[in-house]
Parts: C-alpha cells; structure tokens; sequence
C-alpha cells in the first residue's frame, strides 16, 4: 500500500508497496518446479515383495530359505531375540504345517509326522545335507554367494534330481512352497501376530534370496536394520540428506547417541549460531529475494532517490543499503 493514511493535512507514505498478487504467482511456479522436478527424477519406489509373488516366481529360493530355516543357517537366526521369534523352525515352517495339515496330501502329511518324529539331530542333519546338496548343485561358494554376495537362485529341475539322506525335508519344502504360492502362508503369518501384521511375513521374505539381491544390486543394504536408503544415491533419502550425512559420514553418527549429537550441534549451528554471524544473516539481503514480494513506487521518492518523509538514522541506512536507483522513465517500480 502506498499511502497508509491522510491525517491532519498530512498524508502519510509507505517505502514498501506490496504486491499480493505476486503470491499466488511464485506458489503455482515453485509446485510447477517440484512437479517437473519430481518427473524427470522419477520414483524410488520398488514393486511389494510378497510371499505369494516371489515363490511363484522364484519356487527355488524358497526351497533353499526352506532348507536352511531348518538346518539353523538362515538369516532370520542372527536377530532371533529382537523379534521375538524363539524357534524359527517351529515359527516359520513347522507350525505353519501343522495349521494346514487339513489341505495336506498324504505323501505330505506323512512327511511331516515322519520329521516330528524323528529326534533333533536328525532332523538337522537332513536339513544340513539337503541345503548342501542344493548349494553345490548351484556351485555356490562357501560364504553362500558369489563375489557381490548375491545369492543365486537354485533351478528346481537341478533340485527334483538331488539324491542324498535328506529324510523328509525335501517333502517339507515342497508343501511350504505350496502354501506359499497360494497365498495361505502370508495369511497364516498375518494371523498369528496381529499387533505386528507384517513381522513374520518380513522375517521370511528377508532370507529368500529375492530380497536380498534386490537390495544389493541396489545398494540398499547398511549394517542397521530399518535405514532404508535411496537407489543411486548413497547417503540416503535427498530430503534427509543432513541426518543422512550424519549417520553414513560423520564419526560414531551411525549408532544412536552419535546420531543424535551430529545432527543436534547441526541443529544449533544453523538455528541460533547462523543468525548471529555477521555476512552469514545478511545472505537473504544480498540475494534480494525480499523483490519477489514487494517494491517501492518510484513517484514517491526524492530527487535524491530517498523516501519523501522522515525516517531514523536506522532506517536511512537500511534504505540507503537497499541500492535504490529511480529509473530513467520513471513510469516502472523501482525494487528496494
């Protein structure tokens, strides 16, 4: 607004003339930026793995998860205790069985009371042998994996020809794979922890080799269970690029007392230190982004280029800092 006021005879002027209209004008260009923005980098989202989808697609994965489930060398055995799940045998392939033996075949249903059966040891040494014998069918190293640590996929025309004491474990994964397929075991997993829907399904998704090389082929991987990471971009999520920073670059920042003391002293820095700092605090001013939403009317200045009223000596060098110029024509705003 340029004139505020008329009073006593005096009438009272304003430096700034805002332009509201500019407003709705910067809004629509900055949403068309992110969206424009947003299309030419595309989206980091990747199909949902799920049991149904990667046993049909990958029966042998799941035989080989299968096997190693029950000869103790799955994945899911290292972080036993922080999920709560005492026996990955029983949680992840006996009692889901034992749920379903109504839809069982015979030749299965003998399997499984021939392997309950039987005494531990036993039933590991099967399990051993037959994850084995899948493993050096693949040509498998020892570490499980080749030199990326991807895990291949066992063919299930090589596994249908495995000869070896493997007792009824091969009978056992052929019916889980069959649950699997069919979408029981996924329900039966959501049934059985219904405060954590999604905890058994991820524990056995996580030691099919599926997941596991989709993450590594795409550098998801990280030595923390739950940071999930950006596809081509190392750190992390661009819009946590500074927590992100402190957790991958910074020492000690990828446990939880280090994290939070990085990105606190970055908090403090650029909230109460930035401020202060003089040079630092004027980086607005000097971009002069303040044009986007406001000029002064050239009709009223001075000849000088100064306000046509009184203002502190404050306000004078302030104005004075602005570089105010009057154009030549003196028909177009002239931006403080």
């Amino acid at each position: 607004m340029r004139r505020e006021s008329e009073k006593n005879g005096q009438t009272r002027f304003s430096i700034v003339t805002h332009c509201f209209w500019r407003y709705p004008i910067v809004g629509i260009l900055v949403i068309l930026g992110v969206v424009i923005l947003g299309v030419s980098a595309g989206s980091p989202d990747w199909p949902v793995a799920t049991i149904q989808k990667i046993s049909t697609n990958q029966p042998g994965g799941t035989i080989l998860a299968v096997a190693q489930e029950l000869d103790g060398t799955s994945a899911s055995y290292t972080n036993v205790h922080e999920y709560g799940m005492s026996d990955p045998v029983s949680s992840l392939v006996i009692n889901p069985l034992k749920s379903a033996k109504w839809a069982l075949n015979s030749q299965q249903k003998a399997a499984l009371d021939q392997y309950m059966k039987a005494k531990p040891s036993e039933q590991k040494q099967w399990a051993m042998n037959y994850d084995k014998a899948i493993q050096k069918a693949m040509g498998m190293n020892s570490m499980g994996g080749d030199s990326m640590g991807l895990t291949p996929v066992p063919q299930m025309a090589k596994i249908a020809h495995l000869k070896g004491n493997f007792g009824p474990v091969p009978e056992i994964a052929q019916s889980i794979l069959q649950l699997a397929q069919n979408g029981y075991l996924e329900t039966y997993f959501q049934g059985t922890s219904p405060e954590h829907i999604y905890q058994y399904t991820n524990i056995w998704l996580y030691d099919q080799p599926y997941l596991l090389n989709t993450a590594i082929k795409n550098g998801l991987t990280d030595d923390q269970w739950g940071m999930i990471k950006e596809r081509g971009f190392f750190v992390g999520p661009w819009y946590l690029i500074i927590p992100a920073v402190a957790h991958v670059l910074l020492p000690g920042g990828s446990n939880g007392p280090g994290f939070i003391f990085w990105n606190g002293l970055i908090a403090f820095v650029f909230v109460v230190l930035f401020p202060l700092v003089p040079g630092f605090r004027d980086i607005p001013k000097y971009l002069k982004l303040y044009k986007l939403v406001y000029a002064v009317d050239p009709k009223d200045l001075q000849p000088n280029g100064r306000p046509p009223f009184p203002v502190s000596e404050e306000d004078q060098q302030r104005f004075d800092d602005s570089n105010v110029k009057r154009p030549m024509d003196g028909r177009h705003g002239i931006h403080a």
